[in-house]
């Protein structure tokens, strides 16, 4: 695959569980990337809708942000603080692609240690049928994608390393209903979106990166054809990690200009990234403005 450069990248966090002056916050991520492609023309595109529509929607309202003529909807994966306001996007785009795994509308269910069962999946409310009947036109693919020019999804990411899809305690499982039969969920779904800023370099944006962060990056490097990555933003899925699991994937993250993680990534890990990469470091909240290869503003109180 031949992946073209862009001229320019801007991502815009729209809900994340820290929340910036007039924003709210939620356990829950969606952003907005903007960005100019290889022709100079620009492209719009939300990567996930968080958990509440309330809280995205006013999010929108106070950063004036316009979903009107997006692209695309992408989502990262099925969980529900990912998937909470596909409807109300697409429809407030006025009809727009959303792209997506197979598994993503499928049923996927944690069950804990006593059996009681939760599901995380996409809200009934914002199920496959309610997305087109709202104008949304689905795309499924296992593969990588090109959802605008210059801009891919991961597709499904090889797990390579030593990292796991999520931490489970003792007797919890998690499934997914796949042909009407329940199997252990491995969160395939995961994937996350990719793309070559022209002069600065390939940089990738997370939804929870449940396929591990070192996974994710070493699969963009494949896919991409490039020996490095400028830098990243998103959840990393390293809340509740071991101390040795959090140095694992420090380590492999050398050689990063931009480190900005958010959601999932949990109080703990997000300091000891910071420790480790200080001037590299970038604080995500909703409203933080990230745009590649330029000094990040500092948080306006």
């Amino acid at each position: 695959m031949k992946v073209n450069s862009v001229k320019s990248l801007k991502i815009t966090t729209l809900a994340d569980n820290l929340a910036g002056p007039g924003c709210l916050g939620e356990w829950g991520f969606s952003c907005l990337l903007n960005l100019a492609d290889a022709n100079g023309k620009s492209r719009s595109i939300l990567f996930d809708t968080g958990l509440a529509p309330e809280a995205l929607l006013f999010n929108i309202r106070v950063l004036k942000v316009d979903l009107t003529g997006l692209d695309c909807l992408v989502l990262s994966h099925s969980h529900h603080d990912h998937t909470g306001a596909i409807v109300e996007s697409v429809r407030s785009a006025k009809e727009t692609r959303v792209y997506a795994h197979p598994y993503a509308f499928l049923p996927h269910v944690f069950i804990d240690a006593h059996g009681k069962r939760m599901e995380i999946g996409v809200p009934k409310k914002q199920n496959l049928e309610k997305v087109e009947a709202a104008g949304g036109k689905i795309v499924l693919s296992r593969e990588p994608v090109e959802v605008v020019p210059g801009l891919w999804t991961t597709g499904e990411i090889p797990r390579n390393s030593f990292e796991d899809p999520v931490p489970l305690g003792k007797d919890e499982r998690l499934v997914v209903n796949v042909d009407g039969r329940e199997v252990a969920d491995h969160i395939l779904d995961d994937q996350s979106l990719f793309t070559v800023v022209e002069g600065i370099g390939c940089f990738v944006v997370t939804g929870c990166c449940h396929s591990g962060l070192i996974n994710t990056l070493n699969h963009v490097k494949r896919l991409a054809g490039v020996d490095t990555i400028y830098g990243f933003a998103g959840g990393t899925h390293l809340v509740e990690r071991t101390d040795n699991y959090v140095e694992k994937t420090i380590l492999g993250l050398t050689g990063l200009k931009l480190i900005s993680p958010c959601h999932c990534t949990g109080f703990k890990s997000e300091a000891e990234l910071w420790k480790a990469f200080p001037e590299q470091f970038v604080l995500n909240y909703s409203g933080r403005v990230i745009e590649v290869g330029k000094e990040p503003k500092p948080l306006v109180t």
